[in-house]
């Protein structure tokens, strides 16, 4: 009988489905809670309700419907004196009128809002409706108080987001306000169009940089400083607690799925993840708090165009990508020079890039339904017969045409710097034709046929990788490669027998899929496994034979005081986190990746799975362990499935395993965009590595000169074989 907490229930609800999406669900719900609400005179309720009414018809786009509940909301919360709630029905008023193409009247109602909300102290209020009245002068084609408002509501994001010291946080919050930086983005770059002289899209570039890995700069300073020296040591331990546990627990749960099991049970486990989860994100936080040297940081700043310059040298081109709602924008940068373009909109190239990309890599994005249910055999080192399909040219010439006609006249044979954007980082830019002309027939070479191509997630990460590697030694060995782990109990280096897959046992599923979300169900689970080229029917991890010659061909590129080979058994977790891997120049791991799209901190690398006694071991080495490493190489080179891919996180980009070892100290990772064939990844990287050590090409050229030349060998000429292998960072 307590009418209060069932009325609050029925709102609660109504908000879930309202977050949802399912609207008829929540203004079901709202509409049960609003008469209980009226009959107790919970007047502050009742205006709520109504409220979120309202925002539910918005959502729906029947604006008129949405003004008579703000419209109902609002004496109410005047009469109450309910000032946060007068100022946010003023808001959605302002709204629906600018949804309904009345401007006048929207910017009536948001000037009444609006200080009304600064009285109020609510920030995040303040810049959402600042925010909209730019939208407004915008529409009106009163640019220059459209960049007045934006670059308000821009200053308020910027404080709100240093302040949180939580770095999960912090790109949640940042990734939701990504549309604010489009949006001044595009005023800025239409103001350069009507005023070219005054250098408007150098500052759209600078505000491009603003919008992009922030939390990756501020993690790569934080390595930088080591932050956890000087903290207690306590804290410190129980971060190191924490993690065992979570990996514990993680592993506890993909037992429990692997059998029976009850609902009860496992939501039991879900929840003891969630609260370690939340424990450990607290302890993170708190060290931040506590550190000397943590205070001491300043937040790491986005580079400005003469900045960006500054790091780049004659011989290089940059080209930043920002793809935006209504249009599409690239930056071409130089050493001393500065050209901008409009594209198309991020729909119309998305159309395009995906198709692209599931002509390249055979397949389709990661997180996406594949087009077929046949089995792939690619990177599961099963025999495959080779084949060179006729390519659908056509499209990856259209691709090109967007992304690279305008800059045709500039590409020369400059070495070619990419900062992608949303689906553009999915993308090898190196096997996209040269640009042709509307008029020329035929096809165009493949782009590294003439350049070498760099990938970074913004040109600021660079400036940040270069001073961290400043003055550093040069390690005293070689190479260090790990290679063909051992699975199962049933490989044949344990039994001896002939055994050429292995299927893994509960345990090792544990170790398999830790990665999945604490709430994932069991079809999940098999997804993400698809999603890796493990199995599309169950969880099946083959052996890489192929991993084993590659390996060994590298490693007799070098002296063998010079170098460490584990392979079998000793290509384990175990060996990548010895401090002794620190003393090697280039570490090279080829096995299987893992793809956790949900969750790309608990992506990794899949090292041996039992010991030579046959034990089970935790043969998975997860992102999040990555950055404890410390791991100086020059160039770590991941020859694993998908290993450049992971969650493309609003203001972030890919959050994966590049920027987890690139924390651990190297300012170069090679990675794949794809899941690559065994045979093929082992002629390429011997190829590459002949480049490095025999040849002492630099790692950008060596990759370039492995690429073309798979490109020209008839077995591998496809780009299925060679372009899904891309460096990101360092190119000098």
């Amino acid at each position: 009988g307590d009418r209060r907490v069932e009325a609050n229930t029925l709102n609660n609800i109504a908000n879930v489905y309202a977050d949802l999406a399912e609207y008829q669900k929540a203004l079901e719900f709202y509409n049960e809670a609003l008469p209980i609400k009226r009959a107790m005179g919970n007047r502050l309720g009742e205006a709520t309700t109504l409220g979120n009414i309202g925002l539910v018809y918005g959502n729906l786009g029947d604006q008129h419907k949405a003004l008579e509940f703000f419209n109902q909301a609002l004496p109410i919360s005047r009469e109450i004196g309910d000032r946060p709630g007068e100022a946010r029905t003023l808001n959605n008023i302002g709204v629906a009128y600018e949804e309904l193409g009345d401007p006048q009247k929207a910017l009536e109602f948001f000037n009444q809002s609006l200080p009304l909300t600064r009285a109020v102290g609510d920030r995040p209020y303040v810049a959402e409706t600042l925010y909209h009245m730019a939208h407004v002068e915008r529409d009106r084609n009163n640019l220059p108080d459209a960049r007045r408002f934006i670059e308000s509501t821009l200053s308020i994001v910027e404080a709100l987001r240093a302040g949180y010291s939580n770095q999960e946080l912090r790109s949640v919050y940042f990734a939701s306000v990504q549309d604010y930086y489009e949006f001044y983005i595009g005023v800025l770059m239409r103001l350069h169009k009507l005023h070219p002289q005054d250098g408007l899209d150098s500052l759209a570039l600078q505000s491009s940089e603003r919008a992009r890995a922030r939390a990756l700069l501020e993690t790569l300073a934080e390595a930088g400083a080591d932050i956890r020296e000087g903290v207690d040591p306590k804290l410190l331990e129980r971060e190191r607690s924490l993690q065992k546990q979570l990996n514990a627990k993680a592993k506890d749960k993909i037992d429990l799925l692997g059998g029976e099991h009850t609902a009860a049970e496992e939501e039991a486990i879900d929840k003891e993840i969630e609260d370690l989860t939340a424990e450990f994100q607290q302890v993170e936080a708190a060290i931040r708090q506590t550190s000397p040297r943590y205070a001491a940081l300043t937040q790491p700043q986005p580079l400005t165009l003469t900045q960006i310059q500054q790091v780049l040298d004659p011989d290089t081109l940059l080209l930043e990508y920002s793809l935006g709602e209504d249009q599409s924008y690239l930056w071409a940068v130089t050493s001393s020079s500065l050209t901008s373009y409009a594209l198309p909109k991020r729909e119309d190239i998305q159309q395009v890039a995906r198709r692209v990309y599931n002509l390249f890599s055979r397949t389709q994005l990661p997180g996406e339904q594949f087009a077929t249910n046949e089995k792939r055999s690619v990177g599961l080192g099963q025999s495959e017969q080779k084949h060179q399909p006729t390519l659908d040219t056509a499209t990856p010439q259209e691709l090109s045409r967007m992304l690279l006609s305008p800059v045709a006249s500039q590409l020369r044979r400059k070495r070619l710097v990419i900062i992608a954007d949303g689906i553009l980082q999915f993308i090898p830019f190196s096997a996209l034709p040269k640009p042709l002309s509307t008029r020329s027939r035929g096809t165009a070479p493949p782009l590294i046929a003439e350049h070498e191509i760099v990938s970074l997630p913004s040109a600021s990460t660079l400036a940040v990788l270069r001073r961290d590697v400043q003055g550093r030694e040069v390690a005293s060995k070689a190479i260090a490669v790990l290679a063909d782990p051992v699975f199962s109990r049933t490989d044949e280096r344990l039994t001896k027998t002939t055994a050429t897959m292995a299927k893994l046992t509960p345990a090792s599923q544990a170790s398999r899929e830790d990665s999945r979300d604490p709430g994932l169900a069991v079809e999940q689970l098999r997804e993400a496994a698809g999603e890796t080229n493990v199995s599309r029917d169950g969880f099946v991890i083959h052996r890489l034979p192929f991993t084993r010659r590659e390996a060994e061909q590298i490693a007799a590129l070098v002296q063998p005081q010079e170098k460490m080979e584990a392979l079998d058994f000793a290509a384990s977790r175990a060996t990548i986190m010895n401090p002794e891997m620190s003393r090697y120049r280039y570490v090279h791991i080829a096995t299987h990746g893992f793809l956790d799209s949900y969750h790309p901190e608990l992506s990794g690398l899949v090292l041996s799975m039992v010991n030579e006694k046959g034990e089970p071991l935790d043969g998975f080495l997860r992102a999040h362990e990555v950055f404890n490493l410390k791991l100086p190489a020059e160039v770590v080179v991941l020859s694993a499935c998908q290993t450049g891919l992971g969650k493309d996180v609003k203001g972030e980009g890919l959050i994966g395993l590049t920027r987890a070892f690139m924390y651990a100290g190297s300012p170069r990772v090679v990675v794949s965009l794809w899941s690559v064939n065994d045979e093929a990844t082992a002629e390429l990287m011997v190829r590459f590595y002949r480049g490095m050590l025999k040849q002492r090409l630099r790692p950008a050229k060596a990759l370039q000169e492995a690429q073309v030349s798979m490109m020209k060998d008839k077995e591998y000429s496809a780009p299925f074989y060679w372009a899904a292998f891309t460096l990101q960072g360092e190119w000098r």
